[in-house]
């Protein structure tokens, strides 16, 4: 009995992993729509999100499953209720990509407001940190996990640093408004898939050493500000 679980455990991650890989796709695909100017790739990102979402219905349906049969309890059952977590985690990620697609499609169609600068950057981080939430849960690594949690910091800062550069440029440019308007919303959505990479990291830490430590990251921020 213990095996069948422990196969079917394996089957539950491996589905998560390719989830994963979607996402990053999705993300970077998304970003180089914009940054490339390329609508053909944002639509792509578009028609893929229903994969994402079909993996999504998959894993939820297998996780159910396992409890039902199996009825894990302690550290497996915590590991399968996470399962779940993270691949609601992964589906919001996906759709923040369709979003940048999105936004893509339409700053694509119009002249340049200016340079991005520190829109590439804030996406080659995000992204990074999507690809070491999944790593870190899939190699169970709470040290990478930790990792991430600093990283977001990084991205919090960015995307301040983005909606200011963003609204000085439109006070002599106020024409633009939906223009500056589009990149911030773009600014935003990596901003809101580094939340949810982050999000895995802490329930990757909760899992191997047992501690929430959603509190005292957010405890650290007020005292910071």
């Amino acid at each position: 009995m213990k095996r069948h679980f422990d196969d079917e455990l394996k089957k539950l991650n491996d589905k998560l992993y390719k989830m994963g890989l979607l996402v990053e796709e999705a993300v970077r695909n998304a970003s180089d729509a914009l940054f490339q100017r390329d609508s053909k790739k944002a639509h792509g990102v578009i028609k893929g999100d229903q994969e994402i979402n079909l993996y999504e219905i998959e894993v939820d349906e297998l996780s159910h499953e396992l409890m039902a049969l199996f009825q894990p309890a302690a550290g497996d059952l915590r590991l399968v209720t996470m399962a779940l977590k993270i691949t609601n985690d992964l589906e919001r990620m996906g759709d923040q990509a369709v979003n940048i697609a999105e936004r893509a499609i339409i700053l694509n169609e119009r002249e340049p407001l200016k340079p991005y600068q520190d829109l590439p950057k804030m996406s080659e981080i995000v992204r990074q940190m999507v690809r070491d939430a999944l790593g870190a849960f899939i190699e169970r690594d709470p040290v990478k996990a930790q990792a991430i949690l600093e990283q977001d910091d990084t991205i919090d800062d960015l995307n301040d640093k983005i909606y200011d550069d963003v609204q000085k440029v439109l006070e002599s440019r106020p024409q633009d408004i939906r223009i500056g308007l589009s990149l911030i919303m773009v600014s935003h959505n990596l901003e809101r898939i580094a939340d949810l990479a982050t999000n895995i990291a802490e329930d990757v830490i909760y899992l191997k050493r047992g501690i929430d430590v959603r509190h005292h990251i957010r405890e650290r921020r007020q005292q910071e500000g």
